[in-house]
């Protein structure tokens, strides 16, 4: 309600009633008979217009206070009007409003668009539903299924780097320098009792094998080679092998190796100290005995090497992540394919779990490339193996088909 509509509403009757007022008075002085001039020269009409100006000062004094007071008056009862609607209209209950703030906090907390575009949690919730979780059952099996198919891969991996998957061929063996002859009297006379068959005295062979040892010559190393391999004394030939180790020169390997097939303990064990101590290459060792090209030379080492374990410790080697040492192995394993020997070979494949072993077995047969060899292993079938050692046996099979062809 405006200021000017409650002026109006409280001072129209005061103001009508001063107005009734002042017309009666005016209305008296014009009925009053005229009477003659005085000296006063019109006293009571000045009094009469003071009245007038009085009693309508008092009314404007009057409607002044009055709404000097009404006004707040009318607002603070307005204002109690609005609280009372307001109240009315939001009525707060206080367990209805705790019930309320238990239930949101268990809601979504909402985020604005600069939250979201901070987080980016809703926006790639929006973008990429949740997937529904798997069975336990049905988890299992895929992590197990995945377990499997990520060893496959590193086996496969793994395999690929080792260095024997980089030996693709069997070189010629590098030369070595070959021993002096020698001339002495001393010597010439220890090579004769070395060679004689009918010396039945063991003191002058252990005489013989004394000298000879002395002399780092070829004769001396074929004096001796005679007395490890052929002497009817274990303990000639026991000592003749460790002279020949005390040379440590390539001459001397496939005697000693020979020797490791000894039917005596005492030769063996000389000729497996004697091996361990030789400190030039030995693959180039298998090579040369390969590269003679000569069927029994490559039987016998083959077999001295089957019988005194060599091979079947060289095997598992083949896998080494060391060159030098898988290509002596690589280099032992062509050897006995070259000579023939299949069965350790085959058994080895056989009863290893290691695929990396079965595959660097078909991979020195196929670089070998040996019919026997070739045939041994179709022999043994495909079945209980991976696909991977079925796919090799494949590709040697066509290998063995060229081969003939």
């Amino acid at each position: 309600m405006s200021i000017l509509s409650i002026f109006c509403r409280k001072a129209l009757p005061t103001f009508s009633a001063g107005m009734i007022l002042s017309g009666q008075i005016f209305a008296f002085q014009a009925a009053k008979p005229a009477a003659p001039p005085d000296d006063g020269g019109g006293l009571w009409t000045w009094i009469s217009y003071l009245l007038l100006a009085g009693g309508l000062f008092g009314i404007a004094y009057y409607l002044w206070q009055r709404s000097k007071q009404g006004i707040p008056a009318a607002e603070e009862e307005g204002e109690d009007v609005k609280a009372d609607a307001w109240a009315t209209a939001h009525h707060v209950d206080a367990n209805e409003e705790i019930a309320w703030f238990s239930k949101s906090k268990k809601k979504k907390k909402v985020v604005g668009p600069k939250a979201e575009r901070r987080s980016g949690e809703d926006r790639r919730a929006k973008e990429r539903p949740r997937r529904p979780r798997p069975q336990p059952q049905l988890a299992k099996i895929d992590a197990a299924t995945a377990a499997r198919a990520y060893q496959e891969k590193l086996r496969k991996y793994q395999y690929s780097q080792l260095p024997v998957h980089s030996f693709i061929q069997i070189t010629e063996a590098r030369p070595f320098d070959k021993l002096p002859v020698g001339y002495d009297p001393d010597l010439l006379s220890a090579v004769e009792q070395a060679q004689d068959e009918f010396e039945e005295e063991e003191t002058f062979r252990e005489l013989a094998v004394k000298v000879l040892a002395k002399f780092k010559t070829r004769n001396a190393v074929e004096g001796l080679s005679q007395m490890a391999l052929y002497d009817l004394s274990a303990n000639i030939r026991s000592k003749a092998v460790s002279a020949l180790a005390e040379f440590d020169h390539e001459s001397v390997f496939e005697t000693i190796l020979l020797a490791c097939a000894d039917p005596t303990r005492e030769v063996r064990a000389a000729a497996a100290r004697g091996l361990f101590r030789l400190s030039f290459d030995r693959a180039e060792a298998w090579k040369r005995i390969i590269n003679t090209d000569d069927r029994f030379r490559m039987k016998m080492a083959a077999k001295a090497a089957i019988e005194s374990a060599i091979l079947s410790k060289s095997i598992d080697r083949l896998i080494h992540q060391d060159m030098k040492i898988a290509y002596e192995a690589f280099a032992l394993v062509a050897l006995v394919l070259k000579a023939g020997e299949m069965q350790p070979i085959v058994d080895a494949f056989k009863n290893t779990r290691d695929d990396r072993i079965r595959l660097a077995l078909l991979h020195v047969a196929a670089v070998v490339a040996e019919p026997d060899s070739i045939e041994a292993f179709k022999a043994v079938g495909v079945e209980g193996y991976s696909d991977e050692v079925k796919e090799r046996l494949k590709d040697l099979a066509e290998i063995g088909e060229a081969v003939a062809a």
